[in-house]
Order: structure tokens, then C-alpha cells, then sequence
């Protein structure tokens, strides 16, 4: 999904960057996207239990396409909020589209788990293909009511470039660009520091014991947190502006990683704090302070998405949004392996080690963060 997203958006914002409508590109890719999800929906009620490899094949297939034309729709999609949304506006917009994206998240894991469970009565390969079909209704809904917005026309660049002469251009912009150069490193460092969070469950399960059961608490715990932050980013986006959000979240992502370290250090002691009334449910006063960096993790990714989304439309020229957020995204393909490196120094040495060399990166991306400048349309 990750490369699916990424790869197209520097090819693609050559050709949305000379357009003055946007719109119709990111209509026709988002139908797209929703018609793969309806083919993969049929696909997977016809021969999903009768060819399984031959169904593999094309899922992954019409699975990247899919996450390809996410990508395409992803340019236009951003020029147009660079556009219709005002810049001490968007961090809200951001936070207010991910706390209610976050919510209706959790309604659609009730749902999955509902169609998957025996209750639904509906068995293997339907129940993937009423999923399977939800995502092609769903995906096809968002883009008929993005749709509905009212594009701005702004004057845009007069000639397309050659693709050699753009992806050239492209890179140029890190030379030219303080501010942006400066942005796509402090991504490039947070992946580095990011790369401890698929590790904290297996980290507490391992080497704590703890009970399978705190898996789903400590999910749950991350996403409400994740959901419940953008209140905070919304607050700070529009009186601080929209740098605030990096730093703040660059902050949040520096104890997520501190908690574990430090978990050790907490007395392995037990607490009832509400036995005065009869409850004699135990706490575990090391198990709670691990699950800080739940908390940390879920207030860190929402800031640094939002921060990031909405401080490279303050800084990109209205005539290169597409080319500023295309590039930018590009630059994160290399953050889908350091999971795998991630996963090789764990084996090679211990979590506790891979989380202190994941926090050395803090540092030098809060120094770079800091000297980001203060940018309003």
C-alpha cells in the first residue's frame, strides 16, 4: 500500500500542476479505485474458495492498482485543499477529518468483526466480499462529496515539462528551499525514530509476560489517543499555527520511545486504588506506565501527519503544491524497509537496544523542527 500510494505522485503532478481544474483527474482515479474494489469484490465471491491462487494473484494486481490510483488522486486531492482551505484553518480541517475518520474507524471494526464472526451467518469467501464491496461503497462515496466542493482556479504553470526536466526541478527544490529541505528531512528522521512502534506489544509480551489480552488494550489505547489529539492539534494549528504541530509531535514521538526505556526503572508493584469502595481490581504500576508510550505513539502520529500535510501547503507556491507534496511523499518510500531493520537488530541484539538507538535520531530532528521558520499564506 505504501509504495502503491507513493510512486505515481511524482509522474502524475507534472501532468495535474498545468491544469487549472484539478478536479476531474481526482474524480476519474477515485472511480478508479472504487471500481477495483467492486472487481475485487466479485473476483473473491467467484473463485475465492474454489482457485485461491489464481485469486491471490489478481487481488494483488487489482490491489496495487487500487493503491496506485490513491496516489494519483492523492496530488490533485491536495491542491485542492491548498486551494478551497485557508492556511490557519487547515490544521482543524486535518484534525477534524481524522477524529471523525478515527471514529467511523472504529464502527467499521465492529463491522468487520461482526460479518467475520458466526453471528452474521454469512461464511468464507462472502464475508470478504461484502468487505471487500463496503470498501468500493465507501471509497466511492467519499469522492462523489469531495466532488461536491467548489474548486478554486488559480493561475498555474503554462508549459509541462519533460519528465527528465521535472523529476530535475523536483530535486532542485531541496537546494532552493530551506524550509522544504528541511521538512523532508525531519520525515526522514522521524522514520527512523518511528521504526520502534510495531515492537512495543511484542516488547511488553516477551519480556514482560504479559497477558494476550493487553494487545487489544494497548491498541485501543493508541487509537483513541491518535483520535482524541486532534482536539489538541486543531487548538494548536490555529493559534500557534501549523509549524507548532511538528514540534509538538516530534516532542510526543521522543516519550513514546523514552517509556519503554525507562518501564524497567518502575517498580513491578500492584495498586488498588479503588479498594476503599470494594473493588479489588489490581493495577500493575510498571504495566501502566508501559502503557504511556500507547498514549505518546497515538498523540505523535496525528500531530506529525497533520503538522506535515498542512505546513507543506504553507510552503509550497500555488502554481507547485503539486510538485512540493509529491516529492515529499516520494521521499518516504525508503521508510517501508527500516520496519525489516528494525526486525534484524531486535534478533541481532535486544528491543531495548533497537529503542536507544531508535531514540538517538530524536536529537538531530528536534534541532531540525526548531529551525523550521514560521510560514502563513
Amino acid at each position: 500500500m505504501r509504495i502503491g500510494w507513493a510512486w505515481p505522485q511524482v509522474f502524475i503532478s507534472r501532468v495535474v500542476e498545468v491544469r487549472p481544474r484539478k478536479m476531474p483527474i481526482l474524480l476519474l482515479a477515485g472511480g478508479l479505485r472504487s471500481a477495483m474494489w467492486f472487481v475485487i469484490a466479485l473476483l473473491t465471491f467467484w473463485m475465492g474458495a474454489s482457485r485461491p491462487m489464481l485469486f491471490l494473484g489478481l487481488f494483488l494486481v487489482l490491489y496495487a492498482i487500487a493503491t496506485s490510483m490513491m496516489g494519483i488522486s492523492n496530488v490533485p486531492w491536495m491542491d485542492i485543499i491548498g486551494k478551497a482551505i485557508p492556511s490557519r484553518a487547515r490544521a482543524r480541517m486535518f484534525a477534524l477529518r481524522r477524529l471523525v475518520g478515527g471514529g467511523m474507524a472504529m464502527i467499521s471494526g465492529a463491522t468487520i468483526s461482526y460479518l467475520l464472526s458466526d453471528r452474521s451467518g454469512i461464511s468464507f469467501p462472502s464475508n470478504y466480499a461484502v468487505l471487500f464491496a463496503l470498501s468500493g461503497v465507501g471509497t466511492a462515496l467519499s469522492i462523489a462529496v469531495f466532488g461536491l466542493i467548489r474548486e478554486p482556479i488559480e493561475p498555474v504553470r503554462e508549459h509541462r515539462q519533460s519528465l527528465g526536466a521535472y523529476l530535475k526541478s523536483g530535486l532542485e527544490l531541496l537546494k532552493q528551499d530551506v524550509n522544504y529541505r528541511r521538512l523532508c528531512l525531519v520525515q526522514f528522521l522521524w522514520a527512523f525514530s518511528m521504526m520502534a512502534m510495531p515492537f512495543y506489544v511484542p516488547y511488553a509480551l516477551s519480556d514482560y509476560g504479559l497477558d494476550p489480552v493487553y494487545v487489544g488494550i494497548f491498541v485501543a489505547v493508541m487509537q483513541v489517543s491518535s483520535i482524541v489529539s486532534n482536539v489538541l492539534w486543531a487548538y494548536l494549528g490555529h493559534k500557534k499555527g501549523n509549524r507548532s504541530l511538528l514540534v509538538y509531535g516530534s516532542y510526543f514521538l521522543a516519550l513514546s520511545i523514552l517509556i519503554p526505556l525507562l518501564a524497567d526503572f518502575v517498580p513491578n508493584e500492584t495498586w488498588m486504588p479503588l479498594a476503599g469502595w470494594g473493588d479489588t481490581t489490581v493495577f500493575h504500576l510498571r504495566v501502566l506506565f508501559f502503557g504511556l508510550t500507547f498514549v505518546f505513539s497515538g498523540f505523535a502520529t496525528s500531530g506529525m501527519f497533520t503538522g506535515r500535510m498542512t505546513y507543506v501547503l504553507d510552503i509550497a507556491p500555488a502554481d507547485r503544491r503539486p510538485t512540493y507534496t509529491s516529492f515529499m511523499n516520494m521521499f518516504m518510500l525508503p521508510q517501508g524497509v527500516l520496519p525489516i531493520v528494525a526486525g534484524v537488530l531486535v534478533a541481532w541484539i535486544s528491543y531495548w537496544v533497537m529503542f536507544l538507538i531508535a531514540l538517538l535520531f530524536i536529537p538531530v530532528t528536534l534541532w531540525l523542527v526548531h529551525r523550521l521558520e514560521d510560514v502563513e499564506e
